[in-house]
């Protein structure tokens, strides 16, 4: 675990907590992918809507919040 988190705190110190902190809610959704294809394991298709419906909201969050640009003083 020691050595888990050192590689977790470095990739938070380059992406920034924000960046990386949003496509880290998609990770369950990675394990359940992984169950479906390699263990069999039946996924309902509530499942399969919530998925869904979470990356899009991690997508438009990521999407939104960009900064808007600077305006110069003029």
């Amino acid at each position: 675990m020691l050595i888990g988190f050192v590689f977790w705190y470095r990739g938070l110190a380059l992406g920034g907590i924000a960046g990386v902190g949003q496509p880290q809610l998609l990770q369950p959704f990675f394990g359940l992918l992984l169950a479906g294809l390699l263990l069999h394991e039946e996924v309902p298709p509530s499942m399969i809507a919530v998925t869904v419906a979470v990356v899009a909201c991690v997508a438009g969050a990521r999407r939104f919040s960009k900064a808007a640009p600077a305006r110069r003083a003029a």
